[in-house]
């Protein structure tokens, strides 16, 4: 199944990625990847970060800012990358604080074609 292969793909060639998702924004999980040796609770976060992304969505559209298309996290623990697929969908990476951020937004980036054509 391609989303295996992109949630895969991106924490494996991504240095300092620990884990990936590709949720509906309800907190379905489609597919998700960690890499091994980690614990991370990757459904409870991405349910919340679903929350988080359809808030920020929703101020996106009433600024008239246009539609969300990536937003990034930064905690103590985690960089997070939420991009957004459609307006059902998201991916999401997670990295250490010291990952590789630029090349995480990229495979993203690239990666989101392959997934829409699945959908």
């Amino acid at each position: 199944m391609i989303f295996d292969e992109v949630v895969k793909k991106a924490v494996e060639e991504t240095h300092g990625a620990l884990a990936a998702v590709i949720m509906a924004k309800d907190g379905i999980t489609l597919s998700s990847y960690i890499k091994p040796g980690t614990i991370i609770d990757l459904e409870t976060l991405g349910i919340e970060y679903a929350n988080l992304l359809a808030t920020t969505s929703r101020a996106s559209e009433a600024m008239d800012a246009g539609p969300l298309t990536e937003l990034q996290l930064t905690t103590d623990k985690y960089l997070t990358l939420l991009r957004s697929l459609n307006p059902e969908y998201f991916i999401a990476l997670i990295l250490s604080p010291s990952g590789n951020l630029g090349k995480g937004r990229f495979i993203l980036r690239v990666s989101a074609p392959a997934i829409l054509r699945e959908f």
